[in-house]
């Protein structure tokens, strides 16, 4: 059996626990394809998985590969995705324990599809993740053509994804949470959580909808409690409203523009990390195997 390199923690804790290792390269079963990653994006989930504050269904197996988000190449594959064919891949780490810091991944096709040629590598690999998440979010929001819609970090990953999805469609946003008109909007998606959050919420008309994608800032019979006629919903990716193949699409049109940061290698994996945690970054930190 061939070996990969990743990068794993073998034990929960800080950045300093996510070390190279040498893993088997797993064979795709039927339906499934084998990618050679290329590059793979950095996400907030992925500090929490390492830290083991992430909730996973099942045992959670060590050593544990982080990781959403990745661009890469087909090198077995499916009468869909034959050998050689770009794509882009959603892990579904918190179904599957399948992680994207590594040199190859084998995922099944429906977490699979064909990459954006206007985009590199890091670019498509910053699509997944954050794509899934605003599409999902605008579906609960349900907003029609000449609604607002107030976006409270348009700069963000999700939230940058959300405005231009949004404008696409012909809903007109706003992302000046302090706007001293204070002009009620139809609905409102909170990226940050905290003060802003419950800004952004103030600012949703009554009944009118607000979604979150900050899960630990909605506590049932806390601040987002259903008031003024708004019933606050906690959104997480839903792989029966997400599309891959339409955002490889979007991207391809220039509806969707990822962001990049910064790439690191791979073996830089644990200070992609901090730099996260510390914040300021302007776009994905993405990991270059």
């Amino acid at each position: 059996m061939t070996t990969m390199n990743a990068m794993a923690v073998h034990e929960f804790g800080p950045a300093e626990n996510l070390i190279p290792t040498k893993l088997d390269l797993r064979d795709p079963a039927p339906g499934e394809v084998l990618i050679r990653i290329r590059a793979a994006a950095v996400n907030p989930a992925d500090i929490g998985m390492r830290e083991g504050r992430y909730a996973w269904p099942d045992p959670v197996r060590m050593p544990l590969v982080p990781g959403y988000d990745l661009a890469g190449v087909v090198e077995a594959g499916t009468d869909a995705f034959p050998p050689g064919t770009a794509v882009i891949g959603y892990t579904a780490h918190s179904q599957t324990q399948i992680g994207a810091y590594a040199e190859y991944t084998t995922l099944p096709e429906r977490l699979v599809a064909t990459a954006p040629t206007k985009l590199d590598w890091a670019e498509a690999a910053a699509l997944p993740l954050a794509g899934l998440t605003a599409q999902t979010a605008l579906h609960h929001l349900a907003l029609a053509p000449g609604e607002t819609l107030l976006v409270n970090r348009p700069g963000s990953a999700v939230g940058g994804f959300v405005v231009e999805l949004a404008r696409s469609r012909g809903i007109e946003v706003l992302t000046d949470v302090g706007d001293a008109s204070g002009a009620a909007v139809d609905a409102a998606l909170d990226v940050t959580g905290g003060a802003t959050a419950l800004a952004a919420f103030a600012r949703v008309r009554d009944g009118g909808r607000y979604a979150t994608v900050v899960p630990e800032f909605w506590i049932p019979g806390g601040q987002f409690t259903p008031a003024r006629g708004i019933d606050p919903v906690t959104v997480f990716v839903n792989e029966a409203v997400g599309d891959l193949a339409e955002l490889s699409r979007l991207a391809e049109a220039g509806t969707l523009t990822p962001r990049i940061a910064e790439t690191l290698p791979l073996a830089s994996a644990a200070e992609a990390h901090r730099r996260m945690q510390r914040g300021g970054a302007l776009g994905k930190l993405v990991l270059l195997p």
